[in-house]
């Protein structure tokens, strides 16, 4: 009995050392999202009007020295697949000042849209820079956290797969 009950007590113990199986993915739509452009006075982006359309959102901050090395790779890939993607830059400050200061210093010429908090907590940004494509549906199909030096390649890479 005293073997039976150690046997028992080991196989308890051992399944709850065990790692936990990750959760599958969680699939993350833009749904009828919504931000403030920066350089557009009362201009409102919004997600339906690229219905049928990629989108690929990177969220940033104006403080951000990662994002802020980000925006040269955002920028080729918005002039490489202008009028086929929707690229946007999706910044947390709360009001355009900032973000504008930013965008002029970098030379950042994709579209900027800020007070970007609300959706980023929906689509699980957990850090910035955090890029996310989604597919013509506005379903995400990859995303990438952090900086990343190859960026541009693979989102290219990606982003291939959906427009061909």
């Amino acid at each position: 009995m005293k073997k039976l009950i150690a046997v028992v007590a080991l196989a308890i113990l051992a399944t709850a050392c065990m790692p936990r199986m990750p959760d599958l993915p969680t699939v993350v739509t833009l749904n009828q999202a919504q931000l403030p452009v920066v350089t557009e006075e009362d201009v409102m982006w919004s997600a339906e009007d690229y219905n049928g359309k990629p989108v690929l959102i990177v969220f940033m901050g104006s403080w951000c020295p990662w994002c802020k090395k980000t925006m040269p790779a955002v920028n080729a890939l918005n002039e490489k697949y202008k009028g086929q993607v929707e690229i946007v830059g999706a910044f947390m400050d709360p009001t355009p000042g900032t973000v504008k200061d930013a965008i002029e210093e970098h030379g950042f010429t994709a579209k900027a849209l800020y007070n970007a908090g609300e959706l980023a907590e929906g689509v699980g940004v957990t850090g910035l820079p955090h890029t996310v494509l989604f597919d013509k549906k506005h379903q995400s199909v990859k995303v990438w956290e952090g900086y990343r030096p190859d960026m541009e390649e693979q989102v290219t890479i990606e982003i291939d797969k959906l427009i061909k």
